[in-house]
């Protein structure tokens, strides 16, 4: 079995596709750009930014979560993990892809993993608080400004809650926080109340998948996190080579570069065909969204499922404006396969013996010609399996991929002004002190 993931951009050329494909000379331009854009990243490697760089190479991390993981495995049947965000969906993504659906009704040694935080809508959390002992659960808390409104309000709630159900000098026990060391109100009634602090990566969230924020709940849960790193490793390796055809993160992003710039083709598709990478397409669609999206400029991200969307969302793609590319990601193998039984006189004879992995494999290699032959660029990403190691090479590749993408766009990756601005305008209206200027603006137009 391959040891790295694979990256087959056949029909992304315009020998495939005609005109909506790069011609080869394009991407041996962009390719010239890499050892200088190589040369750039390498001085900012100590920067906050850069610094998720170094996340995959922190063996303390992984000592000090694997150790607190087995405390609270001993302590606790559930986790639930409060977040928004990059602080929500990266961890979301690990234990879906490798807990999958029905992880919290299998056994197991993990804890039991939940999500809250990404909402204010109040139906979600008193649903969850009806299926919770709260007496054999541990709350982990998210949020590197800790005032974003949305896990501070649930957080704020499940913090009565649990001190109702199990006493002051109790509750500390059933809260984890990772924010900034600073004054942030999160911050300030952790330190108050005693609850353990684990300190919020340097840079920003959509590129904290790798620290605690993702790790602990894979912890948590029972998987292997030094696999999850080992994996991202390869990738980052990888990145350090200066040739187009070996560092694929950047071929990635130079191929995105040409769709958009070239034939503007501004929507991006990611659609896996293992079905546990859903929340994983979420994850990158924020990666996407708010790291590109700014400048007047910005790739659309949308993310899809296999062979879920191939009835929902593949007429548009194969049949509508020529305005999209196309990333699959499958696996190669699968850990347990089934075969579907044989059947005697009936058109569904054909299905007979046929494995549900053949079936897959045929269902995304039809979508992947059918797109090709009506001209729409695509590409796949061939996973040897779905496990803790290609998982830790997934994310830093579209990490990587984002981070070179926005250095061919001339774009600040790590910022993201447009969220601030709404933000502010939240903090007026509900009346947090320093945001009356924010409230007098928006209530023009209420």
């Amino acid at each position: 079995m391959s040891k790295i993931i694979n990256y087959n951009y056949e029909f992304m050329s315009a020998t495939k596709v005609g005109s909506f494909g790069f011609k080869k000379p394009e991407l041996i331009e962009l390719g010239k750009k890499l050892k200088t854009i190589n040369k750039s990243l390498a001085k900012k490697k100590n920067s906050a930014d850069m610094s998720f760089c170094k996340l995959p190479y922190d063996n303390t991390i992984i000592t000090t979560l694997n150790k607190l993981s087995k405390q609270l495995q001993k302590k606790f049947t559930n986790m639930v993990v409060v977040g928004i965000g990059a602080s929500d969906l990266g961890a979301k993504a690990i234990i879906r892809a490798l807990a999958g659906r029905y992880a919290n009704q299998i056994k197991g040694k993990g804890l039991k993993m939940y999500f809250a935080g990404n909402t204010t809508d109040p139906q979600i959390l008193d649903d969850l608080l009806k299926v919770l002992d709260i007496k054999k659960t541990v709350f982990y808390i998210v949020s590197r400004s800790g005032s974003t409104i949305e896990p501070m309000v649930n957080f704020l709630y499940l913090r009565q809650r649990v001190i109702a159900k199990v006493g002051l000098n109790k509750s500390q026990q059933h809260f984890i926080i990772t924010t900034l060391a600073n004054k942030n109100p999160l911050f300030q009634i952790a330190k108050k109340e005693g609850y353990l602090i684990l300190p919020h990566y340097a840079g920003g969230g959509r590129y904290s998948v790798l620290s605690a924020n993702g790790l602990l709940p894979a912890a948590a849960a029972g998987f292997n996190i030094k696999k999850i790193l080992d994996g991202a490793k390869v990738i980052d390796k990888l990145c350090k080579n200066n040739n187009l055809s070996s560092n694929s993160p950047f071929l990635f992003a130079a191929l995105q570069f040409l769709a958009y710039k070239k034939r503007k083709q501004n929507i991006s598709v990611l659609m896996p065909y293992n079905y546990y990478l859903n929340e994983f397409a979420f994850w990158f669609r924020q990666l996407w969204a708010e790291s590109l999206g700014k400048d007047k400029l910005g790739i659309t991200p949308i993310a899809a499922l296999g062979p879920t969307d191939q009835h929902s969302q593949v007429q548009l793609y194969i049949d509508g404006p020529h305005d999209k590319i196309i990333t699959f990601i499958i696996s190669e193998k699968y850990i347990n396969d089934l075969r579907v039984p044989k059947i005697a006189n009936s058109d569904l004879a054909y299905l007979g013996g046929h494995s549900f992995n053949q079936i897959l494999k045929i269902e995304h290699k039809a979508t992947a010609v059918s797109l090709m032959e009506n001209n729409r660029p695509n590409s796949t990403i061939y996973l040897p399996q779905l496990n803790e190691y290609y998982l830790g090479q997934l994310f830093f590749f579209f990490e990587m991929a984002a981070v070179y993408l926005g250095e061919l766009l001339n774009i600040n990756v790590f910022d993201q002004p447009g969220v601030e601005h709404s933000k502010k305008y939240m903090y007026g209206l509900l009346g947090r002190k320093g945001f009356a200027k924010e409230a007098r603006e928006i209530k023009k137009f209420l």
